[in-house]
């Protein structure tokens, strides 16, 4: 017997899809010929004014739909009922939540194929789209620890969506992994085969690296203990005029206090302190947690003093 549980996703789901299917009516009275656009008004400013509720009774279905792929815990059923939801409705795909809420769910149940199933089913759209949705889906492979997968969406991206923000997605898929080294490689251009590749790659791809694909691989680097190769990336920014920002020094404050050199991530955030870019609430913490690792509490209590301290001046300066 079904249980009660099931029988109420069942209906739910009943009246979600089943919402746009025409139903048997009463006649109506025969409608009064439709007056002619004002000048200057289009087909669809007529529209939004004969249907000011339209939007919002199509965001009120498209929360329904995402309640219950949320409440789904079959991943079959939930692709198979993603699948029906994204191809009947453009405002469904335009939803990045739905889209995160499905993906991270199958990925907990370690359903890459699922994944792969979904997503897969999507890319028909990317064409059609603008950018951001040839990111999300470059984005989610990786979320979902399944880089291979986000090279091959990338590079059979069209042209017009091959961007920096997708390549970026895509590197941030590979470090993301631990496998940032397989990045190059999946292009297969001759000379270029390490991490440090990147940045040749993209820029032979037609790409300008910005300031995020850098902080990228600083992390990446930092994070794996890799100082020599994150130095050569510093000088790589030099050497294309990119400024360091705040992001890029707690890349490397984060990686001196993992490996315990802690004097070297005091110099750091004094330097930062001096000459700029000024550290943040995200500096602090690295610095206070590497004081905390080394039993030096009075110093990590003054720091923290200091950070509530200039985050309330920070606060006051912006009212």
């Amino acid at each position: 017997m079904v249980s009660p549980a099931a029988y109420s996703r069942a209906r739910r789901l009943f009246s979600v899809f089943s919402s746009t299917t025409p139903r048997a009516q009463a006649p109506k009275p025969a409608p009064e010929p439709a007056l002619a656009p004002a000048p200057g008004q289009t087909a669809a400013d007529g529209e939004v004014d004969a249907k000011p509720h339209a939007g919002r009774n199509r965001g009120k279905s498209i929360g329904k739909i995402l309640r219950v792929i949320s409440e789904e815990r079959d991943p079959d059923k939930l692709v198979s009922q993603f699948i029906t939801a994204s191809t009947a409705s453009r405002n469904f795909r335009d939803n990045r939540r739905v889209y995160e809420v499905a993906v991270s769910r199958l990925a907990s149940y370690g359903r890459r194929d699922a994944v792969a199933a979904l997503l897969d089913s999507q890319k028909p759209f990317i064409e059609a789209s603008g950018e951001g949705f040839a990111v999300r889906l470059v984005r989610l492979y990786g979320r979902a620890s399944m880089p291979s997968h986000a090279a091959a969406t990338f590079l059979d991206l069209p042209p017009k969506h091959k961007s920096v923000t997708a390549f970026n997605a895509l590197l941030a898929a590979y470090i993301d992994s631990g496998d940032f080294d397989k990045l190059v490689a999946a292009f297969q251009e001759p000379g270029l085969s390490a991490a440090l590749d990147v940045i040749p790659l993209m820029e032979k791809c037609g790409l300008t690296p910005d300031e995020i694909s850098f902080n990228s691989l600083l992390n990446g680097f930092y994070n794996n203990g890799r100082f020599d190769d994150a130095e050569k990336v510093w000088q790589m920014m030099k050497e294309r005029n990119v400024k360091p920002n705040t992001k890029s020094y707690n890349a490397k404050l984060r990686g001196l206090v993992a490996e315990g050199r802690i004097e070297d991530a005091v110099a750091v955030f004094e330097t930062m302190q001096k000459d700029g870019p000024k550290p943040d609430s995200v500096s602090y913490n690295e610095l206070i947690r590497g004081y905390y690792k080394e039993g030096r509490l009075d110093e990590a209590k003054k720091l923290y003093g200091d950070l509530v301290k200039n985050d309330w001046c920070t606060r006051l300066g912006n009212i």
